[in-house]
């Protein structure tokens, strides 16, 4: 099945029901037993211990485009770790049972500058407790259940997953899809589509707030960050005031070298600290836009399925947020039950 066409299709299933008829919770089950004997025979999902799988993953903000490092662990039955690799430091999301967990790990000769970057993973404004932490830690743990779901169709038992048959539904050059609803205990649902004819999982759909729209994504130094050319704009002019300055007399050119001087601490990249007020004002705002932003479509694509000792397995998964592709992740290599131990999913204090 062609790419475009099966995002035109999941575009229309995730906006109208239309054409799908509520089925039975047993129909379900047997939609997925013919889809989990289309990855493995039962004998090799019995031995199956875990994963290990490396790659890339390309990400786009707005006219941006980041590429980095991929590793993912996977260990039966509730434990997986994602970990993206960059010339900035590696980013790690893990689920451990029914606990999630982050950490940034500088890359060398980068400093310990990740308190912003684990602020953002950790909640952004407002704390751990925040509402955009909750968010934020909700749409982690879902992307990490549903990259289990993807490879496997297995969820962790923690998530209580509840499987609904919703119908049957026309797809791209005259195939059709079973299509199945999941449910967990926390209440976020999922909706997957399985080709009746291979029972392969072709792709998953889900609605949540948009986050990039409120907070946007990590932006690297360099000339393309509007920050840091307003810092360096300010650092210059402060400099020119100060040249005028050493060619002046009396105390007006005392004042110009003063500007001067703060050109230099501009050129530094130090940043102006806001007031207590400042900050409430801007937590305030940030809050009021998470709270009226709306429920977009989230949808992951499956494709370039391969044979990975007796498992097949996705190679290439795509997420389109809102109606927009902005990350695919290409695996090069997946390795089956490679030895690992449960430490690996515990996150190492500091």
């Amino acid at each position: 099945m062609k790419k475009r066409g099966f995002l035109a299709l999941i575009a229309l299933l995730v906006s109208s029901s239309v054409g799908l008829a509520q089925g039975s919770d047993t129909k379900a089950e047997q939609v997925l037993k013919q889809a989990r004997a289309a990855i493995a025979d039962e004998g090799k999902f019995k031995s199956f211990v875990g994963l290990q799988a490396t790659g890339t993953v390309r990400q786009t903000f707005g006219d941006r485009q980041n590429e980095s490092e991929l590793e993912i662990e996977l260990m039966a039955p509730d434990k997986i770790k994602k970990s993206q690799i960059s010339g900035f430091g590696t980013i790690v999301s893990a689920l451990n049972g029914d606990q999630l967990w982050n950490d940034f790990v500088p890359a060398v000769g980068m400093g310990g500058g990740g308190g912003g970057m684990m602020r953002m993973m950790g909640g952004g404004p407002g704390g751990q407790n925040s509402p955009m932490a909750t968010l934020m830690q909700t749409q982690q743990k879902r992307e990490l259940v549903q990259t289990m779901l993807g490879w496997l169709l297995l969820a962790p038992p923690g998530a209580k997953m509840q499987y609904s048959y919703v119908g049957e539904a026309p797809g791209p050059e005259g195939i059709k899809l079973d299509v199945v609803d999941g449910k967990t205990a926390d209440g976020w649902s999922v909706r997957l589509y399985f080709g009746q004819e291979d029972h392969r999982l072709f792709g998953l759909s889900y609605k949540s707030k948009q986050l990039r729209r409120n907070m946007g994504g990590p932006r690297p130094p360099g000339q393309n960050n509007p920050t840091q050319q307003n810092r360096q704009g300010q650092g210059g002019q402060g400099a020119q005031a100060g040249q005028a300055g050493q060619g002046g007399q009396g105390g007006q050119g005392g004042q110009a070298g003063q500007a001067g001087q703060a050109g230099q601490a501009g050129q530094a990249g130090q940043r102006p600290q806001m007031t207590q007020e400042e900050r409430d004002r801007r937590m305030k705002e940030f809050m009021d836009q998470l709270e009226k932003a709306p429920e977009v479509d989230y949808r992951w694509v499956f494709e370039d399925y391969k044979g990975v000792g007796g498992f097949n397995l996705p190679h290439r998964l795509t997420k389109i947020e809102a109606g927009t592709p902005n990350e695919e992740w290409t695996l090069s290599k997946i390795k089956l039950n490679a030895k690992m131990t449960a430490d690996r999913f515990e996150k190492k204090d500091k």
